[in-house]
């Protein structure tokens, strides 16, 4: 019979595996083994495409006037993008210290100083906007600013956490690299979870990406 300490030791190790993993990931979790879908938490929110058809996978993080973002993007064959993007309020100073910064990189002398000078009365109202931004709008709905950005044939989703975004992000390149893992029963699991010591090579195809929040 387990003692009490064991019994609270595996639910504590439970409980903090659900916290370090931010997404799911279930292998042939698609009947099709040449599709990969992701799910979001709304039911009006998925994403299903063909492994084959993957051109590239990055990610990257930038400042607008009005808030700081992180966007994965997965380039298909044809003209479909997939951005899956998570963005917070900029932070007050945080522009300024971006534009300083930009100076800096262009080796403009004493750019720093500059920044930190009265800024021309159109570049202070965007400081002053980004800073006024409400922390309510770190949700997932995605924001479209037409027609100063073009998102044709773009497909966009926004989700609330950074971590799970960068969660997501590895976890697709590993399938799409066919990084090599353990494997019981079809599924992803530790080398001391395996009975077969053999590591194989994940898939993009047939596996489900689920998104948690």
């Amino acid at each position: 019979m387990l003692s009490l300490r064991k019994i609270l030791t595996a639910l504590l190790l439970i409980a903090f595996s659900c916290q370090i993993s931010a997404v799911t990931v279930t292998t042939r979790g698609v009947r099709n083994q040449a599709i990969y879908s992701i799910e979001f938490p709304e039911e009006t929110r998925t994403y299903s495409g063909s492994e084959a058809g993957v051109q590239s996978i990055s990610i990257q993080d930038y400042i607008t006037s009005n808030f700081r973002v992180i966007e994965l993007n997965i380039v298909t064959q044809g003209s479909a993008l997939l951005r899956i993007y998570y963005s917070r309020p900029l932070r007050p100073g945080e522009l300024q210290q971006a534009m300083s910064d930009g100076l800096g990189a262009a080796g403009i002398p004493g750019g720093s100083s500059i920044i930190q000078r009265p800024l021309p009365p159109q570049v202070q109202a965007i400081a002053d906007r980004a800073a006024g931004v409400s922390e309510a709008v770190t949700g997932t709905e995605v924001m479209k600013e037409y027609p100063i950005a073009t998102h044709a044939h773009t497909i966009e989703f926004r989700i609330g956490s950074r971590d799970e975004l960068l969660d997501l992000h590895q976890e697709l390149k590993k399938h799409w690299l066919k990084e090599p893992a353990f494997f019981e029963g079809g599924q992803i699991v530790s080398e001391d979870e395996s009975s077969d010591k053999e590591m194989k090579p994940r898939s993009l195809g047939g596996t489900l990406f689920k998104v948690e929040e």
